[in-house]
């Protein structure tokens, strides 16, 4: 009887340099722990990059390690969702070159949820509306989202029917 990993994720790269794939690839392996074949589409928003998405399960929490392991390639824009099983609580790892990374917990439907201190943080740095707005929406990852969704509509048909799997 296999005992199921109380870990589980998804990892998408919306656009990395070709030269860069077998570099993501080896950092991918080394945070699972294993060997996964990964299957790269053309990213047409890019000329020269590729795209992945990969389902990972792990015995571990990695997506952090891996989200700070990938940021390392500036050129690089990705997203990387973790769910623990036991707690079901989800974080997100976003990046792209010109915004660098972000981290926020999810819910179960994709809100991103924030904290009592991030709340209390963007108030107390606000002496304006604009401000306030400004902060509560690099809280959110406001920008992260509206960078990366053009890729992802991009990708969206093609995608589908190479998700790689792991774990």
């Amino acid at each position: 009887m296999s005992k199921s990993l109380p870990y589980a994720g998804r990892i998408h790269i919306y656009s990395a340099p070709i030269a860069l794939t077998q570099h993501i690839e080896w950092a991918i392996n080394q945070h699972l722990g294993q060997v996964v074949k990964i299957n790269w589409s053309n990213q047409p928003l890019a000329a020269g990059s590729k795209a992945m998405e990969l389902e990972w399960q792990h015995l571990k929490p990695i997506a952090a390690q891996l989200a700070v392991s990938l940021k390392a390639w500036h050129y690089i824009r990705f997203e990387i969702r973790q769910l623990s099983k036991i707690t079901g609580d989800a974080t997100l790892f976003r990046a792209t070159a010109d915004l660098g990374l972000h981290q926020v917990n999810i819910s179960s439907i994709g809100d991103v949820m924030l904290n009592e201190n991030q709340i209390n943080t963007a108030i107390k740095n606000s002496l304006t509306y604009e401000k306030l707005q400004n902060n509560l929406e690099s809280a959110l990852g406001i920008a992260w989202d509206s960078e990366l969704e053009p890729y992802r509509i991009a990708l969206a048909s093609g995608m589908l029917d190479s998700i790689s799997k792991s774990g």
